[in-house]
């Protein structure tokens, strides 16, 4: 995904990459933002790979230096602000990213529940972006912004070895409270939902989306 030029984003993860940078003032520079896989630490780079979008070719992307693997643990989903060299192409693999921002998200696994429980999973979310990336649904959305929130994916399991399999996105707090809105991004595994499904599967996934209400269901299929 690539985002406006001098875009700054703020690095929230621990670490030891040594080409760590935050500076937004050269002219010039392309940034893009993805959200990652960090894969693991080499002798000299750590390691994170993407997916466009569906199914698209896994890319790899590597950052001089090291992630605390004991506070980022292998297969962990990040937000990563990045520039590249100029000869190397979005959406080719690099190993030499100048790293821009790494953000920790939310994240979650879809889990199986009996019907009504999967049809009162329809908190309001105001959904800016939403779409599948391999195994994961990705999510931007602008929400008021609590510490405690979740989101996470259920799915009917009466649905469960139909054409269509049915899920529901929604969000929880366990206090609602005043506070400021803000972009928030979460990346949600289907688990063995998708792991364990047949090429063809077909997923629909309703959320309570209240920017579009024509934008409230969506479908993906295994390919």
């Amino acid at each position: 995904m690539r985002i406006a030029p001098y875009f700054t984003s703020v690095i929230i993860i621990a670490s030891t990459l040594a080409s760590c940078s935050d500076s937004s003032d050269e002219p010039g520079v392309s940034m893009f933002q993805n959200i990652v896989t960090f894969t693991g630490n080499g002798a000299t780079a750590a390691y994170f790979e993407y997916q466009e979008y569906e199914d698209s070719p896994a890319v790899t992307l590597a950052v001089r230096g090291s992630l605390n693997e004991e506070k980022v643990a292998l297969g962990t989903r990040l937000l990563m602000t990045y520039s590249l060299p100029a000869d190397v192409k979005y959406g080719e693999d690099c190993s030499d990213v100048t790293l821009r921002g790494l953000q920790t998200i939310y994240t979650d696994t879809a889990t199986t529940v009996d019907h009504a429980t999967a049809l009162a999973a329809q908190a309001p979310i105001y959904v800016t972006t939403l779409y599948r990336s391999g195994p994961y649904i990705n999510l931007y959305c602008y929400m008021p912004s609590l510490p405690s929130r979740k989101y996470f994916i259920v799915a009917d399991e009466s649905s469960i070895g139909a054409d269509t399999v049915k899920m529901y996105l929604s969000t929880r707090v366990p206090e609602e409270s005043p506070t400021y809105n803000s972009t928030q991004v979460a990346s949600i595994h289907l688990g063995e939902l998708w792991t364990k499904s047949p090429t063809g599967q077909i997923f629909s996934l309703e959320v309570n989306n209240t920017n579009n209400v024509y934008r409230r269901r969506f479908n993906f299929t295994k390919q």
